[in-house]
């Protein structure tokens, strides 16, 4: 009994690795980099938080390959310097700026998009928006939690239901794609807006990917590890960011991984963080994780940091 039991262990463990491992490999080794422009027969492509980061550098890949592109971000400087430096780069190319604030009323933020786009059709949407706000729960005032969830989350499922309708109107087909974060994989106690989030729109895009099959829309999500964005600009230096951002990928690589995975799979891990935190979710129960969390947390350099706030 405890000999059938120990292999029927073994066999669910290998199977569960080898169902994550194979389809990374097979992206790896057998699929090129993909024309966005030439799979969909599209003209333009929308991006949020596209003044930087990694928005910016999927907004430089798409401009790359002859589409043009509408550049979502917050109304600062940082916008407009961003539209005139890929329109200096892609002179062939057209660009569109959209300045909105997307942790706020989506009535205001969706209008401003919708009037920008109204005599084009978009094919391809880049959903990347999102900010981390850190600390215990009780510390932030909820309306800012709210907006953290709006921003990373809501707004992308405003924005795809939109665009998701226009394309099956049209009849196009296209693509809606999600910057989620490997975050979301474990517990994220301290950011747990931040991790909710995210794992909101892994779960969603899995979802989502299925109806959209019948109307020629692929769906993807892409679980990033720790990325050298302005991100973590203004959170604590913490030993954990300052430990990952030594293996830290790059925006231009998150967006490889993006533009490479859309059509092929559904959700995308990448990087060694992410690929350590989904096998032991795979392997070891997240409730024994939360617990061992719990046990722990007062070992973990983010509770003595946000502890000593009111």
């Amino acid at each position: 009994m405890w000999m059938f039991l120990a292999k029927l262990c073994t066999f669910l463990v290998s199977l569960s690795v080898a169902t994550y491992f194979l389809p990374l490999l097979w992206l790896h080794w057998f699929c090129k980099p993909q024309d966005l422009k030439r799979k969909y027969g599209a003209t333009w492509a929308l991006v949020t938080g596209a003044s930087q980061g990694i928005g910016r550098a999927i907004a430089v890949k798409l401009a790359s390959q002859g589409l043009h592109v509408v550049l979502v971000a917050i109304d600062d400087d940082q916008l407009e310097t961003t539209k005139r430096q890929l329109k200096a780069e892609f002179p062939n190319q057209q660009f569109r700026s959209v300045g909105v604030d997307l942790s706020v009323d989506p009535q205001v933020y969706m209008k401003k998009i919708v009037e920008a786009t109204q005599d084009i059709v978009v094919q391809i949407v880049f959903n990347n928006a999102g900010y981390l706000s850190m600390g215990f729960f009780r510390q932030h005032d909820i309306e800012k939690l709210i907006g953290n969830l709006e921003c990373n989350a809501l707004s992308a499922i405003r924005i795809s239901h939109h665009f998701m309708k226009q394309m099956i109107e049209n009849g196009c087909p296209g693509c809606i794609c999600f910057t989620a974060s490997a975050v979301s994989f474990l517990p994220s106690p301290f950011a747990s807006m931040y991790g909710a989030s995210k794992a909101l729109l892994s779960h969603f895009a899995s979802s989502l990917a299925v109806e959209a099959r019948d109307n020629n829309i692929d769906v993807v999500a892409v679980h990033p590890s720790y990325t050298r964005t302005n991100l973590y600009a203004n959170t604590p230096k913490l030993f954990i960011l300052n430990l990952l951002d030594r293996f830290a990928a790059t925006p231009e690589q998150v967006a490889d991984v993006l533009i490479q995975s859309v059509g092929r799979v559904i959700l995308r891990d990448t990087g060694g963080y992410a690929f350590i935190t989904k096998l032991v979710s795979r392997v070891v129960d997240i409730g024994v994780v939360t617990y061992f969390m719990m046990i722990c947390r007062k070992l973990l350099p983010e509770y003595r940091a946000f502890s000593k706030r009111n």
